[in-house]
Order: C-alpha cells, then sequence, then structure tokens
C-alpha cells in the first residue's frame, strides 16, 4: 500500500464501493478495505428501488446490471387477511426499468470493480480493528491473515453495515442499536412469477413482513423482516429462522412456492433503522449507509440509501479538503444534509410501521388502495422512497383517510 491515502473506506458494499467511485472519479486518492475476498455473498433482499436504480445508472453501471439483473415493473401488496393489490411503478428519467432485482454477491462485486476502474485501490481480508485519529490524519489499523496492517489517510468512512464494533470503538455509539431481524433463502423452480415484486404482510409477526422477490421466470429471493420489540414480542417466535419457517409454510405461499425448490441455506441477519438518532460523523470519520442506521424502518430496505448516502459523503469530503477544513464542526454539515434528505421520511416510515401492529387496518387500507389509485401509489411511493414526506403528511391522515373511503 501507498503511505498516504486521502481517504480510506471500511467496507466494500454498495455504500463503500459507490464512496470509493465518486471519490476516486474526482481524482483523489482512495483505498478500500474489505475483510472478505470478492465476490462474496451478502444476505439481503436483493432489490433495488428506482433510485438505486438512479444511482446505478449514474454510475455507468445500469447497462451491465439490466444484462443480469431481473427488470421488475410493479409492485404488489398482500394485506394480513390475503386480500391484494398492486400497481405497475413508472421508470424514472427515462430510465430502462423502474426497478430491479440482482444478487448481492454480483451487485456488490460490479460495484467493487467500478470503483477499482475509477482509480480507488482495492485490498481484502483486512479486518479493521480501530481508527485512530490525530492533528491532521487517521491510522486504520487492522489485521490481514493474523498480520497486523495500517493504513494513514487524511480521513475515512465506514460503511460496515449492521456491525457496530468498530463504531463502538470510535465512541460513535454507547450500545447496540434495537434492530430489525431478517431472514431469507433463494428458491428456484417457482411456479411463472409475474415481474412484480410482492410485500406480504400475511403470515408474518406484525409489525413485519415477508417478501418474493423474483430473481428469474422461475426463481425468486424469498424472506421475512420483523421488529422483536415492544408488547407484542413475547408473542413472538423466538428467532428469525422460525418467522421464515412460518412464512413459507404457510397457505397463503403454497401457490407461490408450489413446487419449488430450497436453493442453499436460510440466512438470517440483523438490520439497523436507527437512523434518527444514529450518528453520522466522528473525528476525520463519516459513516454511510447502514453504519449510520439508513435502513428503511418498514421494508428493511438499504441499498439505496447507502448509494444515496455515498453520493452525498464524496460530494462533501471532495468540498472539504479543496477547503482544508476536516474538522469535526466542517464533517456536521454531512449530517445536516442527510436529516433534510432523509429525516422526516425515516420518521414518518417509523410511525408507519407501528401502525401496521394493528391487522385489521392493514386490511382496511389495502383494500381501499385497491380502489383508490391515488392513495395506492401513495403507499407504494412511501414503501419504495420514491416520495418526499412532506410536513403536512402524517400517518394518522392517511389512516383518517382511509377509514372515511370505507365508510
Amino acid at each position: 500500500m501507498r503511505d498516504r491515502y486521502d481517504v480510506a473506506i471500511v467496507g466494500a458494499g454498495p455504500g463503500g464501493s459507490a464512496a470509493a467511485h465518486y471519490l476516486a472519479a474526482r481524482g483523489l486518492g482512495v483505498v478500500l478495505l474489505d475483510k472478505s475476498e470478492f465476490p462474496r455473498d451478502k444476505t439481503c433482499g436483493d432489490g433495488l428501488t428506482p433510485r438505486a436504480v438512479g444511482v446505478l445508472h449514474d454510475m455507468g453501471l445500469l447497462v451491465d446490471l439490466l444484462r443480469v439483473g431481473q427488470r421488475i415493473s410493479g409492485v404488489e401488496i398482500i394485506a394480513p387477511d390475503g386480500y391484494s393489490t398492486g400497481a405497475s411503478i413508472p421508470a424514472q428519467h427515462g430510465l430502462p426499468a423502474p426497478m430491479l432485482v440482482i444478487p448481492r454477491m454480483t451487485l456488490d462485486d460490479t460495484l467493487r470493480r467500478r470503483a477499482v476502474q475509477s482509480g480507488a485501490r482495492f485490498e481484502s481480508e483486512v479486518l479493521v480493528t480501530d481508527i485512530v485519529p490525530s492533528a491532521d490524519a487517521i491510522l486504520v489499523k487492522g489485521t490481514r491473515l493474523d498480520r497486523p496492517v495500517s493504513v494513514s489517510a487524511r480521513m475515512a468512512i465506514v460503511a460496515t453495515g449492521a456491525s457496530t464494533g468498530l463504531l463502538a470503538r470510535l465512541g460513535l455509539i454507547s450500545k447496540t442499536p434495537r434492530m430489525m431481524l431478517a431472514a431469507r433463502a433463494y428458491y428456484d423452480g417457482t411456479p411463472a412469477l409475474a415481474d412484480r415484486i410482492q410485500i406480504r404482510f400475511d403470515g408474518v409477526p406484525l409489525p413485519g413482513y415477508g417478501w418474493v422477490f423474483p430473481l428469474t421466470a422461475s426463481s425468486a429471493n424469498v424472506g421475512v423482516g420483523y421488529f422483536p420489540w415492544g408488547f407484542k414480542a413475547r408473542k413472538q417466535p423466538a428467532n428469525s429462522r422460525a418467522v421464515f419457517d412460518a412464512f413459507v409454510a404457510g397457505r397463503s405461499m403454497a401457490t407461490v412456492l408450489g413446487g419449488a425448490r430450497q436453493a442453499g441455506p436460510m440466512k438470517g441477519y440483523p438490520l439497523r433503522v436507527d437512523f434518527p438518532e444514529a450518528p453520522t460523523s466522528g473525528d476525520r470519520v463519516m459513516l454511510v449507509g447502514e453504519a449510520a442506521g439508513l435502513v428503511n424502518p418498514i421494508t428493511g430496505e438499504g441499498i439505496d440509501y447507502a448509494l444515496e448516502s455515498a453520493q452525498i459523503a464524496a460530494e462533501h469530503i471532495a468540498r472539504k479538503i479543496a477547503q482544508g477544513d476536516l474538522s469535526r464542526e466542517g464533517l456536521l454539515e454531512y449530517d445536516q444534509v442527510l436529516r433534510s434528505r432523509f429525516g422526516r421520511l425515516f420518521v414518518f416510515c417509523r410511525r408507519l410501521r407501528d401502525a401496521s401492529l394493528n391487522a385489521m387496518l392493514l386490511n382496511r387500507l389495502v383494500r381501499v388502495a385497491s380502489r383508490r389509485d391515488d392513495l395506492k401509489m401513495l403507499l407504494i411511493d412511501i414503501l419504495l422512497g420514491n416520495r418526499d414526506v412532506s410536513a403536512s403528511l402524517s400517518v394518522t391522515s392517511v389512516v383518517r383517510k382511509a377509514i372515511a373511503l370505507v365508510r
């Protein structure tokens, strides 16, 4: 490795690799570190929302990813009682597909290779254990194959997902945040699937949801996500495996998975959804994606927020380096931009998630949405993060509108 970089990035998932690309494309010296060799799998739902597709297009990757991904043109929402409604999702800005489903094995390696093509240096099998700031630099410390490794840079980006160990050592968090739990498995030989993703509230503990994301015409990523806290926590299954097993064995999934075979093991994983309270920067350190709690508190979607926060972080760092101001106070402007972009949406989604404890309310909302395109698209756009949440929009106003329409 060279003696010193402008930016050291810890974690080569979507957020880390996108940040490396955008920084290196601006001519900055970037090193991208990850504990794994690539390509490597990452447990996820594999869905890319319209916003994620937009960033991938900006990175020059969309044409290649369209060749290997499943194009998705719509969303179907299934209520707890099995009633469903759906809608097509228009592509944004003339792009060839509104949404994609791509296994993370493929997506993450494509993003990593893009970062390297843009000029970033990638170092695998580096387990970062600490980041030590000084007056004009940071020192990233870690190990590779049990041998010590260190990298000097002007600042660091942490993109380590749900893992909080490094953040705790940096003093950025004092306790592990409450997390959403999820599990997924791949299925082959599924009955013919439409080019729509399914978001299912049937057969899962509430608040929570199940999903069926087509990978091809005859294979899918199937999973569940739920919140193991609150007054219903004692009545919920013990772990994500139990929730997943109950979901796929349910009567409602018999048609979806009829005759399909599970391809590989079920894998569980936690998701951080605590952005409203989470730190986003420290002393010469910035956090992107899930490391900043940027995972949708309803759906567990985080790739789009990782990519967008990486764009924001790269622009901010490049400007601050040009200004010669990498002070902690200067980096707080990044936090202000993130709060302005995502804060209101996350608070709204958190409240909508809590309201979804009520199965009868969800049943009513889905039924009304099936008859009112405006309400249907409002709910879908919020689930996908496609719509800015105005100050006048509240969960109460949405619920009251639905109830009034039913009467």
